[in-house]
């Protein structure tokens, strides 16, 4: 005799978490990855313009 349990939709949407949550974390990863990229290549500018400016000054 066969029983269904009442959980079993959760259980099955609760197996689409386990691909969602590890997805989630790498595509944040990535995107905070190219953020800071970003962020640094735009400090870097900066520093580059400071030290032209203080080179032209000597």
């Amino acid at each position: 005799m066969h029983h269904h349990n009442m959980y079993d939709p959760f259980i099955s949407s609760g197996n689409i978490f386990i691909y969602i949550i590890p997805l989630a974390f790498l595509l944040f990863t990535i995107w905070f990855a190219l953020k800071f990229l970003k962020l640094q290549e735009r400090k870097n500018a900066i520093l580059q313009s400071i030290a032209e400016r203080l080179d032209k000054q000597k």
